[in-house]
């Protein structure tokens, strides 16, 4: 079996970044991941190994900030739960405080970077679509006013090209994603959301909640996926908590996600060339 060190970290920075960092906890290693939960904490996972398993789990923190932050009722969160578990393949148990732990299984080494980035997209998707909405952020007139003109400005930007333009877009492909803006021709759409945030907090968090839909997006079937032309973050580069000096992993991974997309609000006048106009 696999010896249990933060050896193992180096395949998952490797794969990944090295924005991965490991503690070796006796038989147990603790890995600090870029992941940013809804709290503005990094996810942290463990990997351990048991009965000839290498077991990769959240030690219980995903059940811990859901309990603590989310108002809804128990039967809507376990559902919830129940349903990210099943997408990312992620099984449950007890601990032995009866906290709920989720987790994956392997046994080979060469499947703990997979595993572990499956536990840590779990933990974030399913932490921020619990609990975003329910955390008010203070001050968000100045982010209405960027979602008034961006709305304008794509708008403005496709009058005459034959394109369609709609705003606040539920897919019925990604139900419960409400995307800032979609622009439309015949059966190809491209989609667009705003990037903002009255402070880095706040930002940040934008930035993780457009990286968890437009991955979502990207691992839906290749069906829907010969139907996207983009998937493009648009920047509020005006807002208090845009400091990118502060948000460089964050923009980097939201750009690979987004297929190397990332456009600023100050080069905004890319739009068409991004949607081929």
């Amino acid at each position: 079996m696999t010896k249990i060190n933060c050896h193992i970290t180096e395949a998952i920075q490797k794969d990944f970044s090295s924005l991965w960092k490991c503690k070796h906890r006796g038989n147990t290693v603790e890995i600090s991941t870029p992941y940013l939960l809804p709290d503005s904490t990094l996810f942290t996972l463990f990997i351990t190994e048991r009965d000839k398993k290498i077991i990769i789990h959240d030690g219980g923190s995903i059940s811990e900030i859901v309990s603590e932050y989310c108002p809804l009722p128990d039967d809507e969160i376990k559902a919830s739960l129940d349903g990210f578990s099943a997408q990312y393949e992620i099984k449950q148990t007890v601990g032995a405080d009866k906290e709920k732990i989720f987790f994956k299984a392997c046994d080979k080494s060469k499947l703990i970077s997979s595993a572990a980035f499956d536990l840590a997209s779990f933990a974030m998707t399913a932490t921020n679509v619990l609990i975003a909405k329910s955390i008010d952020e203070p001050d968000v007139e100045p982010d209405k006013r960027f979602q008034r003109d961006a709305d304008a400005f794509i708008k403005s930007a496709i009058h005459n090209t034959g394109l369609e333009f709609k705003r606040r877009q539920e897919i019925p492909q990604f139900p419960g994603i409400k995307f800032s803006a979609t622009i439309n021709r015949s059966n190809r759409i491209w989609i667009v959301s705003y990037v903002t945030g009255s402070d880095l907090t706040y930002f940040r968090r934008s930035v993780a909640e457009t990286n968890m839909n437009f991955d979502h997006v990207w691992k839906s079937r290749q069906s829907i996926k010969d139907h996207i032309g983009r998937t493009i973050p648009l920047l509020n580069t005006n807002a208090i908590g845009y400091q990118p000096e502060k948000l460089k992993w964050q923009l980097d991974m939201l750009k690979t996600t987004a297929g190397g997309t990332l456009l600023p609000w100050s080069n905004k006048d890319s739009l068409l060339n991004l949607i081929g106009n």
